[in-house]
């Protein structure tokens, strides 16, 4: 399956117990290859973040280990992280953040989130879903070969959504290996081409067809969120 693929991360048997809690991660292994795109999703407290941010080694294992290939990884938070005590610049200036003040580099992430004729505008003017595409252009512009997007689409309206969820397509298909954490659940399983449901250990890692909400979410989870997004056409990979 991965013949072609490179092998970028691989987390062996990883616990993590934040400060005297529970274990947030209990035993979880996965390997994430280059050209990916995996949709992690699972319950609220789950320990998707914790996995992110273990996988990234800004959380370091209770247990277990992580390896690493050294690649350009690019790590975006939930939208009311986004750079916050930088938001008085310019679209242009923010992502000339990411490509060392060339310009050049910036203005073609740009155009490839689809946001030229915003390059002018304050960062801060901008909507949710913008936001979010100058993020991804921010880690184009620094030549990332892996984005790790948390809930990027919370609070995004629909049609955002749909823009959003193409542009991460066209740059799975462009090779970028992309792990997206969504409670999106239709619209992921339309778009990725991997999926991995965690509640603390992983509950299913594997293709989106044979993925089975109704196994593997609970049933407070899917009323709220499967039936939210289900006008989703979305290329599937």
């Amino acid at each position: 399956m991965h013949a072609n693929k490179r092998l970028l991360i691989d987390a062996d048997n990883v616990s993590v117990r934040l400060g005297q809690a529970e274990l947030a991660l209990d035993q979880v292994s996965v390997c994430i290859h280059s050209g990916e795109f995996i949709g992690l999703i699972g319950p609220n407290g789950a320990g998707k973040t914790t996995l992110l941010r273990t996988l990234l080694g800004l959380i370091t294992p209770t247990s277990g280990v992580v390896h690493r290939e050294a690649v350009a990884y690019d790590y975006i938070p939930q939208r009311g992280n986004l750079y916050s005590g930088i938001t008085p610049l310019s679209v242009l200036e923010v992502v000339k953040l990411g490509s060392w003040g060339s310009e050049s580099k910036a203005r073609a992430a740009l155009k490839t989130v689809q946001l030229t004729d915003l390059a002018a505008k304050r960062f801060n003017e901008l909507s949710g879903g913008q936001q979010q595409r100058v993020a991804i252009a921010k880690a184009l512009a620094a030549n990332a070969e892996v984005l790790i997007l948390d809930e990027p689409t919370t609070g995004i309206d629909e049609q955002a959504q749909q823009q959003f969820y193409a542009i991460l397509h066209q740059l799975q298909v462009q090779g970028i290996t992309i792990i997206m954490v969504s409670h999106e659940v239709e619209a992921v399983l339309k778009l990725v081409t991997r999926v991995i449901c965690l509640n603390r250990t992983i509950l299913y890692d594997g293709p989106p067809e044979h993925f089975e909400a109704d196994k593997y979410l609970p049933s407070v989870y899917k009323n709220q969120h499967l039936q939210l997004h289900h006008h989703h056409e979305v290329p599937h990979a």
